[in-house]
């Protein structure tokens, strides 16, 4: 673990990393849309209009930017048109690049990361993303119809695929696809990034023979839950109340094997498959590559319900970042919103580390472990972005002061409760929930 000072300098360097490229002129260069754009003194500065995008609040546009220059942020008064345009000369690729950063820095000489087995666990999962309903994203991104007895219109959207650090709670790589993209084909272009000490958490949508044997074929080391309609094994072990592991050779299935062969993948693959008992009772298969006989069927069980990180982290970013509030109606500006909260949560999960175990380290009553509140560090982040990332003569106050408000109102795990069934709400009671009780965080 970390101590204090430890965190501080870590962070403090990440932050001035930041600082000092979002004010490089080759930076600049590298992400704006034409050579001409951010070569003159303009109110709306590249570092002003980062800064806007990485805030995005739900008030409106021109009540933003009043609060800028009534904050002392920009020198004179803008109108909502000026940022619409200057916003225009911003390429969505400074905060991937920023992103990139902190997401190297995090995983190098950092002897805190969590592990499993020293396996990095990575939960990799897509996500439907609404879109503004505009012909520019439409033809970017497509659009689904929507079609019965009294609607005939359409609407956009987008999938948001991510491979996710469980345990270290970093997306360590995203992407905004077509609406219609197949899942696996876009986990298949996010095995690139990772590697041999990597164990891949996967859902049932990602259990066929080809992608298995493009796992394989890349030694990749992997649990996925299975259908009872994927493999002919599947349904025999749900059955089998003896054995609870068996490990087959599949062979690929005739209506496959040209599609296989001209992927040049393995027409036969070894997998095995582990039946787990959830705490309903119910019986799942998974398949896995990991061949070790000294992992016990709970173990297995825990390690497939570490996926539940990314639905949590989609969860976070759609409602407590607001991601599908997008503020632009143009694919770049989605793009800027998009990659900007993605920037934005893994910042605030490296500014947090440690957190958690300086608010545990002195408490007397350990019943319920202590853990920082989302809804407060995004909210401080926001708030003091501007202290944060444009105020180097005060950074270590803006830090220290940034730290200690991540303290206050900690959320209490209970690891020992369940929550009961889901129910659907009525549409009348979600109505409500959104216009009276969710609270927002910027």
């Amino acid at each position: 673990m970390k101590n204090k000072d430890d965190g501080m300098r870590g962070i403090t360097r990440i932050i001035q990393n930041i600082t000092s490229k979002i004010a490089d002129q080759a930076f600049i260069s590298d992400h704006r849309a034409q050579p001409e754009h951010f070569t003159r003194i303009r109110t709306l500065s590249f570092q002003i209009i980062f800064m806007l995008i990485l805030r995005k609040t739900l008030k409106s546009l021109q009540l933003s930017l009043n609060e800028l220059f009534m904050g002392g942020h920009i020198a004179n008064t803008v109108s909502a048109s000026a940022y619409t345009q200057a916003r225009k000369k911003f390429k969505h690729t400074a905060f991937i690049e920023l992103n990139d950063d902190i997401i190297d820095g995090f995983y190098s000489n950092n002897e805190a990361i969590k592990t499993w087995n020293q396996y990095r666990c990575l939960a990799v999962d897509g996500s439907k993303i609404i879109l503004p309903n505009t012909k520019e994203i439409k033809e970017e991104y497509g659009s689904i119809a929507i079609k019965n007895q009294s609607v005939n219109s359409s609407f956009s959207q987008a999938m948001f695929e991510c491979c996710y650090d469980v345990l270290n709670h970093i997306a360590i790589k995203s992407t905004l696809a077509h609406g219609l993209s197949y899942e696996a084909s876009l986990a298949t272009e996010m095995l690139d990034g990772t590697s041999e000490n990597d164990l891949l958490l996967y859902d049932r949508g990602y259990a066929s023979y080809e992608f298995l044997a493009t796992l394989t074929s890349q030694a990749k080391n992997y649990i996925i839950r299975c259908p009872n309609s994927s493999f002919k094994i599947v349904k025999s072990l749900t059955l089998d109340a003896k054995n609870w592991s068996k490990t087959v050779t599949l062979n690929a299935p005739s209506c496959q094997l040209k599609n296989i062969k001209q992927k040049g993948l393995p027409l036969t693959i070894k997998v095995r498959f582990v039946s787990v008992i959830l705490s309903t009772g119910e019986i799942e298969i998974l398949a896995t590559s990991l061949m070790n006989q000294t992992i016990e069927r709970d173990e297995f069980k825990v390690l497939y319900g570490m996926r539940w990180g990314v639905e949590t982290f989609f969860s976070r970013i759609k409602d407590r970042l607001c991601l599908e509030n997008f503020t632009g109606k143009t694919a770049e500006s989605v793009r800027q919103d998009f990659w900007s909260t993605i920037f934005i949560s893994n910042f605030e999960t490296v500014a947090i580390e440690n957190i958690d175990d300086q608010m545990n380290a002195n408490t007397i009553n350990k019943k319920h472990y202590k853990k920082v509140n989302k809804a407060v560090s995004f909210n401080v982040i926001k708030n003091m972005a501007f202290d944060v990332f444009m105020n180097n003569s005060n950074l270590s106050e803006s830090v220290e002061k940034m730290l200690l408000l991540f303290k206050k109102n900690p959320i209490l795990q209970r690891p020992e409760r369940e929550s009961p069934m889901r129910k659907k709400r009525s549409d009348l009671r979600s109505y409500n929930f959104l216009k009276r009780i969710k609270k927002m965080v910027f």
